[in-house]
């Protein structure tokens, strides 16, 4: 098989080749015999020109199909320059009318010039110029059997929602309403909202109805108003008050201890009140789960966001990190089984056994996310189980009875409470939808109020918390089978950590060598295998696996040894699955992304498969492309499991050692650009002998060009002569006094000298 460095050259070569074409007679059934060559690929083998189409409309001049693959691929051709709209249209029309075995499931047109890729079945296009087909080549995998996989990002809806209600958030807090029964506050008007427009009570609208008609148009009486009702929804229907109005009394009787708690009222504005109506004129029904934590990340200010390392999440990546996780094994396993009773039984049977932790769950999207699978899985497989022999489906007496997935599963751990809240929640608001789901497919309508599970949201610190006292194991142990652990913990770097942060890495590696070098999330990778470990020897019939999102820096350099060696080694893991590098984006507002990958391990004792899934990715931005591994090493590549560990000694005699280079530790302050360097020599000629050219393993890679001030023999009366420089040393000393780190301050005084100082007449650079 090519290999995909190939393809692009014979794409390269294809391109120039076909740069000049014109005609559509003359030339389409060699343009596409080539294209397909370009994989390696017989067009004779596989695919027939000019398949003649019946069925379309007399007069329509249109009766063949330049070029049909059966089942997978189809090709309409026309001349340069001609619309690619129409030819799509032919093609899509062409699609319609062929038997079942027949439809392409993806469609290409080309005009020589451009060619346009739409998938059938979900009408997703994208379109290039000729010249860039070596770039799009992964696009086309499925053309060679191999998966590239698409995804949907947020609706425009949900960005709407979270700005409205961030928002709302920040002129309540601006008024002095603040703290934890704002956060309460905004979590129950979610819940109200996404109610009102998804049938949570018997009548849409009631919310909007109660503000819009029972609550005065200055704001006055808003905040009260909404007291009541909250103490309304937490009332049995059985124990409210005879002369309740009507208006109050139409809303059920909620539970789940969301409206349970008495908080202070607050004090609406005219604006506030009406921002609050506008958010109910969005379609909440439409919003997707991911809106929960777009809405949070939405109302936390950027400092804070740094310190808890919170980067809020797209659906299309988590699941990334979900499928291979056990989505993809259960998608597999739902359709081998078919319509076969027996088999859809035993898979039903296994859905309620799985657990779910994420050990920093922010506001909940991974746990959403994978409760949402598993209702659609049950759901379908219920389908298929009650469909009779005639395709009918046979009457559901009771549609609970039947669902067994169930919110109580599902289980997480927040720092931060405010993010802990809007996850309980939106675990219930996803139920809901899910019932929705269930009614519309089912035949039978199913609203799950009062509410009487929950998920196990745990507001803690997750390295201080443990994690098995939490899941709980015992209780309900005979009918457990799987947990898994999946989620982004904080994006901290080593060098950004707080010294409590360090502290807790290096006790959660238990003295391990270099440890201190390790990003935040490391922890957590650690402590994932510490549980599996402790699951494999004390509950060994319950499976288990990890897979965490964490900037790249942990399979990469000096962090690999000290964490994979201890993972791997220590705790008798193996790596089955991972992303190799890509771009982290999320739905929030400022779209917050960082480079960075999934690694997924389990107990090597655990292992039934040889399959390693690694997917791989042509830029930060493309879409992921899979691959079969033999064995996934900690750096994410195809090999043995070799980590390169660190050594002050060379492993050959008589080969000089290796040395840090000249660190600055400054803040930039004693580095300069070619424009400052010029300015400075412009204002204090004599600041010359002090600037030497500095060259870092940036500048090196990409031919850049810097300067430092090298102050190492500068004496006092010199530097008194030169105002500038010695402006730029005083920066480097606050900037290191300000630093957390005690080893930094230290440096602050030597303000004029870079921290690392080596310069030997000879080296070999090595960019790191």
């Amino acid at each position: 098989m090519l290999t995909w460095n190939e393809i692009r050259t014979r794409a390269a070569q294809f391109a120039d080749r076909w740069q000049d074409a014109v005609k559509e007679n003359a030339e389409a059934q060699t343009f596409w015999n080539e294209f397909l060559m370009v994989y390696g690929i017989d067009r004779r083998r596989v695919a027939a020109f000019e398949k003649k189409v019946a069925g379309l409309q007399k007069g329509s001049g249109r009766g063949r199909i330049d070029l049909l693959w059966p089942g997978l691929f189809m090709a309409e051709h026309k001349s340069k320059g001609r619309d690619l709209d129409e030819a799509t249209q032919q093609a899509i029309d062409y699609v319609q009318v062929l038997e079942e075995h027949e439809r392409p499931q993806w469609v290409a047109v080309s005009d020589f010039g451009q060619i346009r890729l739409q998938e059938v079945a979900t009408g997703e296009a994208h379109q290039f110029a000729l010249e860039d087909f070596p770039r799009e080549v992964e696009r086309f995998a499925f053309l060679i059997g191999k998966q590239l996989r698409h995804q949907r990002e947020a609706d425009p809806v949900n960005v709407k929602a979270a700005q409205q209600m961030g928002k709302l958030h920040n002129l309540l807090e601006d008024s002095g309403y603040t703290g934890h029964h704002l956060e309460l506050l905004l979590v129950r008007l979610l819940f109200l909202l996404f109610g009102d427009d998804t049938g949570l009570w018997d009548e849409r609208g009631l919310f909007y109805d109660l503000l819009a008609d029972h609550t005065r148009s200055d704001g006055e009486d808003t905040g009260s108003v909404l007291g009541r009702l909250f103490q309304v929804l937490d009332t049995p229907r059985d124990k409210r008050q005879a002369a309740l109005p009507d208006w109050l009394n139409a809303f059920p009787y909620v539970n789940g201890e969301l409206f349970s708690e008495r908080i202070d009222l607050a004090d609406f504005s005219p604006k506030m009140r009406e921002m609050l109506l506008e958010a109910c004129v969005l379609d909440w029904g439409a919003v997707s789960p991911a809106i929960f934590g777009s809405m949070f990340q939405a109302v936390m200010d950027a400092t804070e966001r740094r310190n808890l390392g919170a980067h809020y999440t797209s659906e299309a990546n988590i699941l990334k990190a979900l499928g291979p996780l056990f989505l993809d094994d259960l998608h597999a396993e739902l359709t081998a089984a078919g319509q076969n009773k027996a088999k859809l039984q035993s898979f039903l049977s296994k859905l309620p056994g799985i657990r779910v932790l994420d050990p920093a769950c922010g506001s909940g999207n991974f746990l959403i996310l994978a409760y949402r699978e598993l209702r659609r899985l049950e759901l379908e497989a219920l389908s298929r189980l009650l469909t009779d022999r005639s395709g009918g489906l046979q009457a559901v007496t009771d549609i609970n009875l039947l669902l067994k997935v169930n919110v109580g599963q599902f289980y997480g751990i927040e720092y931060d409470e405010f993010p802990a809240q809007i996850a309980r929640v939106a675990m219930w608001l996803t139920d809901h939808q899910a019932n929705i789901e269930a009614s519309r497919k089912l035949g039978q309508n199913f609203v799950n109020l009062p509410l009487t599970q929950a998920a196990h949201i745990r507001h803690g610190d997750a390295l201080e918390t443990d994690w098995l006292q939490h899941l709980n194991l015992n209780e309900d142990l005979g009918l457990l089978s799987h947990l898994y652990i999946v989620g982004n913990p904080p994006f901290v770097g080593g060098k950004k950590m707080s010294g409590e942060q360090r502290a807790q890495v290096v006790r959660e590696f238990g003295g391990v060598k270099d440890a201190g070098v390790l990003d935040y999330v490391a922890a957590w990778y650690v402590k994932a295998a510490k549980v599996m470990q402790t699951i494999t020897r004390e509950y060994p019939n319950l499976m288990t696996a990890t897979a965490l999102v964490s900037t790249n820096s942990v399979t990469q350099g000096e962090q690999v040894a000290p964490l994979w060696g201890n993972v791997l080694e220590g705790y008798g893991q193996t790596i089955t699955a991972a992303h190799k590098t890509f771009k982290w984006s999320n739905d929030a507002p400022g779209q917050a992304a960082v480079h960075c990958v999934i690694v997924q391990f389990q107990p090597t004792a655990q292992l039934t498969s040889a399959q390693r899934r690694l997917f791989t990715y042509a830029s930060p931005t493309a879409a992921p492309l899979e691959v079969q591994a033999t064995n996934i090493t900690p750096y994410l590549t195809d090999g043995p499991s070799v980590v390169v560990r660190k050594a002050q000694k060379p492993l050959r005699a008589g080969v000089p050692p290796i040395h840090f280079g000249n660190m600055p530790l400054d803040g930039g302050n004693l580095l300069l650009t070619e424009q400052e360097k010029a300015e400075l020599l412009e204002a204090e000629p004599a600041a010359q002998k002090f600037i030497k050219p500095l060259l870092d393993a940036q500048d090196f890679l990409n031919g850049a060009t810097r300067y430092c001030l090298w102050l190492v023999d500068a004496q006092p009366a010199e530097l008194a002569k030169l105002p500038k420089v010695r402006e730029r040393i005083e920066k480097t000393k606050q900037w290191r006094l300000a630093s957390v780190a005690p080893s930094t301050q230290k440096f602050a005084q030597t303000p004029a000298l870079f921290r690392d100082r080596k310069l030997p007449e000879r080296y070999l650079l090595i960019a790191a």
